[in-house]
């Protein structure tokens, strides 16, 4: 009972529509981003990273016309449906050497640039995108397996 004031404010914080919100523990080569080898100056081939993060915010996901080939939301396609809710979830990503995975919640920037029929602008709310100079954040359920970008 005493860990729902916690959920409470986590909730609360990241509901402000464009607000992403949480907590974050890293056991890892340091390095900034989704994974330890984030940076190609920064990269450690024999590095680790395990990141777990606790995040409160909108989720916004578009679903593809899975029917239809080659069909991307992400780059100006209609979408099936978009769903939209407030959502308090996990991330949880492990990175060693050249191999990681990630599961959960990740996080996703919206601009003006975005507003572009060729972008998002077919599928997302005018309340959704920021001011002119300003950035949004929502979150995506989103998984991967992969070998890292940087060698």
């Amino acid at each position: 009972m005493k860990r729902l004031p916690l959920l409470i404010v986590l909730l609360l914080g990241g509901c402000r529509v464009g607000n992403v919100e949480g907590l974050s523990l890293t056991l890892s080569s340091y390095e900034r981003g989704l994974w330890f080898d984030h940076d190609v100056k920064g990269y450690q081939p024999k590095g680790f990273g395990l990141k777990l993060d606790i995040v409160a915010g909108h989720m916004i996901r578009p679903v593809p016309k899975f029917w239809e080939k080659d069909t991307n939301p992400w780059k100006g396609d209609d979408p099936w449906f978009v769903i939209r809710l407030p959502m308090i979830g996990p991330y949880l990503s492990v990175g060693i050497g050249e191999t990681g995975a990630y599961l959960g919640f990740k996080t996703f920037k919206v601009e003006q640039r975005h507003r572009s029929l060729e972008r998002y602008g077919k599928w997302m709310r005018e309340g959704e995108f920021p001011e002119p100079n300003d950035v949004h954040v929502f979150l995506q359920p989103s998984a991967t397996i992969r070998r890292t970008r940087w060698k």
